[in-house]
């Protein structure tokens, strides 16, 4: 008699096998060109070595796709496999896979009208159009197959008797099941692919590069440059404050070109982005992603009204001056305010795992910092009181004895 803990104990033994004998299956090139297509990245790479794959056949009226994708640590994971007109995302035809290790898996259809801002073609019936579906996970491998009709009457789902640029990506999912942005993590055909036949297509990475521009150019003007900027225009005006170079106290020499180069620099990093997602806005249908756009538009725009403002100031002595330096610091703080939630956006929607956690980090020391510099501030001003006071008492005293002496020679 077979105990229970050895038919387990050969039960798993069994899905092991499977699982292995499957991802063989999955990652074998040796029936690319005349049995399956074949996509793979890196080139020519070998088993677990491989980031990317997708294979796919005719059947009928269906295509059917295995694809698969390495990732460091499955838990709530996604990969899609997208169909393109051109080589840039947006308009795209779009099957995710979504794997969540503690809930149910599924494949959805989406269609994609920007740069990443998927919307479920079918919201009601989101796997219109998919059939023998089937989600595992092997060794950090989510492998993912499907088949796809070529054709429905539902909007936007591309039709497979033409041909296309190939696709994939790979990310994490939102504890309510959406898609992530991916970053780097995706890889495009060099060339359309007719996939009612088996050919082996060659991939190439995307470049993210203006995406990795804008956000540095905008850390640099942001956090960096406007900050030391305000802080100089805030607390740092007693620092020499008989030195003038050719008019200009020291203070204004640090913050007028500091703050000119965050509008420069928000510009050219404007530039990169809008050029990187085809000069077309971001869609609705991604809350974060619009939001970020939003919030960074505004923030341009107020950052572009503040140098205007101060050139036009009136004169230190003039009776609308108190108004000048009101507007021009509230624009101040609701700019920067802006700024910082922008950023904010941006490290949530574009960095993965705890990064935010080093801007949080520097969030923390610059309001200690503000607190300390407000603190010093405040004594400072007191003590220039103190001495401008003690000044009139001296003064005054000055005159009294003054008037005796008048008085005296006055011989009264």
């Amino acid at each position: 008699m077979i105990s229970l803990s050895q038919m387990l104990a050969k039960l798993v033994l069994f899905c092991l096998t499977f699982g292995q004998l499957y991802a063989a299956e999955i990652l074998n090139s040796t029936d690319c060109s005349f049995k399956y297509g074949c996509f793979y990245s890196p080139k020519d790479c070998v088993d677990d070595q491989c980031e990317f794959v997708a294979k796919w056949r005719l059947i009928e009226d269906q295509i059917e796709f295995i694809i698969a994708a390495k990732f460091d640590k499955l838990k709530q994971n996604w990969l899609a496999i997208a169909f393109s007109y051109d080589k840039s995302m947006g308009n795209d035809s779009v099957v995710a896979c979504k794997f969540n290790a503690d809930a149910n898996n599924n494949v959805q259809n989406y269609y994609n009208p920007g740069q990443f801002d998927p919307e479920l073609i079918n919201s009601k019936e989101p796997s219109e159009g998919l059939s023998d579906v089937k989600i595992t996970n092997f060794k950090g491998l989510l492998i993912c197959t499907f088949k796809r009709d070529k054709s429905t009457n539902a909007k936007n789902f591309f039709d497979l008797n033409e041909n296309y640029y190939l696709l994939m990506a790979k990310g994490d999912l939102e504890k309510d099941g959406s898609l992530t942005y991916h970053g780097s993590d995706k890889i495009i055909s060099q060339q359309k692919i007719d996939f009612n036949i088996a050919l082996e297509a060659k991939s190439v990475k995307v470049s993210t590069n203006f995406v990795k521009i804008h956000a540095i150019l905008m850390i640099i003007a942001w956090p960096f440059l406007s900050t030391i900027g305000i802080l100089f225009a805030r607390y740092y005006k007693s620092i020499f404050p008989k030195m003038n170079i050719t008019g200009v106290q020291f203070w204004f020499l640090i913050h007028r070109p500091f703050m000119i180069s965050v509008c420069l620099l928000s510009l050219i990093g404007f530039g990169f982005i809008f050029s990187y997602k085809n000069w077309s806005w971001t869609s609705q249908s991604s809350v974060k992603n619009f939001t970020h756009s939003i919030i960074g538009l505004v923030t341009i725009i107020l950052s572009l009204i503040q140098p205007m403002m101060a050139f036009f100031r009136p004169d230190k002595l003039a009776d609308n001056r108190p108004v000048f330096n009101w507007a021009h610091r509230l624009v101040g703080i609701l700019v920067y305010s802006s700024s910082i939630t922008a950023v904010f956006l941006g490290v949530i929607i574009f960095l993965k795992n705890f990064h935010w956690i080093g801007l949080f980090s520097w969030i923390v020391w610059l309001v200690i910092l503000i607190v300390l510099l407000e603190v010093f501030h405040s004594r400072s001003s007191t003590d220039k009181v103190h001495e401008k006071s003690n000044e009139f008492k001296i003064s005054e005293n000055e005159v009294i004895k003054l008037k005796k002496i008048v008085v005296i020679n006055n011989g009264y």
